[in-house]
């Protein structure tokens, strides 16, 4: 199985890890990066550009993957009754 060595609360950890960054580098500054076409320079002097969208591919990736497993885990546990 894919991510065999990681239990779910690890996939499920480094889902958020990555869903923060993509909030953090993306979507809370979304709207400055649209106005100014190619890149935002914030206050604390980051430079973050549209390519702050990547992060949400690996955090749907491993959400996805912990999803997955817990509804598995859901339908082991509800057979064995």
């Amino acid at each position: 199985m894919l991510f065999s060595g990681l239990t779910t609360a690890g996939v499920l950890a480094l889902a958020g890890f990555f869903l923060r960054l993509f909030y953090e580098r993306y979507w809370s500054w979304r709207a400055c990066i649209a106005e100014a076409e190619s890149s935002c320079l914030t206050p604390d002097g980051n430079n973050l550009t549209g390519g702050g969208m990547v992060w949400s591919i690996p955090a749907a990736i491993f959400g996805l993957i912990a999803l997955l497993r817990i509804l598995r885990s859901i339908r082991r546990f509800t057979t064995r009754r």
